[in-house]
């Protein structure tokens, strides 16, 4: 029986990787809609090929410019948010796929995790404003979420039959980046062309440049320290220059168990919408068992992206969504040639340390401190 997945982002890097993993497996999955932000015209590609019954456009601008393509079939455009997130809770979803930057998965996903339907989770947006929210929902109505992140992939998948009172330590590994290594002195004059060169991953421009940056990294700390219910102290990042390690954990008598697959995202998204099934892909003929991997221990006090989080987990309540907001507006900075490399991360850290922490209760309180956030970064940053 086909499954309809609605993937909010579709016109990312995770939501194209997606769409591949359905077109290879039609007999499984149907897609009900996609959604995006502003890129229509990729979207307009996308329902050319999946033919989805329903689009959703965040921009009402875009919106407005998709309503004159014409399509040899029936499709209707959703008009705002509230629509959205009935459509989530709907029998026309069965896996929501969440992959979009920002806000704008949060909604969609507690509607579909009330509803019982399967979410699948790839942004970590959702989990620095509003994680322990969303896992007190996914608690509440007994409906666990899979994360897409390799790292969070691999540390779900091992502790799926494991106690977390058993476990002493978790490691999420990272490819360090196209300058680990590297002095400081060295990064003044990064361009942006560097900067984008990985190593390892094919990812969108933003999360490469946080694995530049090594926040990528950092907040995947915090992510699996909401995720799994773990002290964040006992999370600890390491190197793995092949990027086929993805995780490592730590039991407390002294086993471990690894979590390896060959560097594509399509892996852990394949394992997400199958769950609990396994499927072959041809991904995962590429992965070579007898590659020599070594693995390194990062030094956090070399590297300001994990003070940073760690100083957000510190101060606790909002402060995780002011160093996401103020994270995102510096990178964007610096792609735009606003800024340096250098003053990312010291722009973030200036945003971090003014922030007084406010609780939050409602959703609406943290997307007017994201919002405040993005505005005083911009300032600094022009």
């Amino acid at each position: 029986m086909l499954k309809f997945v609605s993937i909010i982002g579709s016109t990312g890097e995770i939501g194209n990787k997606t769409l591949e993993i359905i077109s290879s497996q039609k007999d499984k999955f149907k897609v009900s809609l996609l959604s995006c932000n502003q890129n229509i015209h990729i979207l307009k590609k996308q329902v050319k090929k999946f033919k989805p019954n329903f689009v959703y456009i965040s921009k009402i601008e875009e919106r407005d410019k998709f309503k004159k393509y014409k399509f040899n079939f029936k499709i209707k455009i959703i008009p705002n948010e509230k629509e959205l997130n009935k459509f989530c809770e709907s029998k026309l979803t069965d896996i929501l796929v969440a992959c979009s930057s920002g806000i704008n998965s949060i909604d969609p996903v507690i509607y579909a995790l009330k509803s019982k339907k399967k979410v699948c989770i790839a942004s970590k947006e959702i989990f620095l404003l509003y994680g322990n929210k969303i896992m007190a929902i996914s608690e509440k109505y007994n409906n666990k979420f899979i994360p897409i992140d390799s790292e969070h992939s691999g540390i779900f998948q091992i502790l799926e039959n494991q106690k977390i009172k058993n476990v002493k330590s978790i490691y999420i590994s990272a490819s360090g980046g196209p300058f680990y290594g590297k002095e400081l002195g060295e990064l003044k004059n990064v361009s942006i062309k560097k900067a984008l060169n990985h190593p390892t991953w094919k990812m969108g421009q933003k999360i490469t440049i946080d694995s530049a940056t090594l926040m990528n990294k950092a907040i995947e700390i915090i992510e699996a320290s909401i995720i799994f219910r773990f002290p964040s102290d006992r999370i600890y990042p390491i190197i793995d220059k092949s990027s086929q390690i993805h995780s490592i954990i730590e039991y407390n008598d002294g086993n471990f168990t690894f979590s390896a697959s060959i560097n594509d995202m399509k892996v852990p998204i394949n394992y997400a919408l199958n769950y609990p099934d396994r499927v072959k892909t041809k991904t995962y003929a590429n992965f070579n068992l007898y590659n020599r991997i070594e693995l390194k221990k990062i030094n956090e006090n070399k590297h300001k992206a994990f003070k940073l989080c760690r100083l957000a987990l510190k101060k606790g309540e909002s402060s995780m969504a002011v160093l996401n907001a103020a994270n995102n507006i510096a990178v964007k900075s610096f792609l735009n040639k606003e800024i340096s490399f250098l003053q990312i991360l010291e722009i973030v850290e200036k945003v971090l340390k003014k922030h007084k922490p406010v609780k939050i209760k409602k959703l609406q309180e943290i997307r007017k401190i994201y919002k405040n956030t993005e505005k005083l970064t911009l300032n600094i940053c022009n």
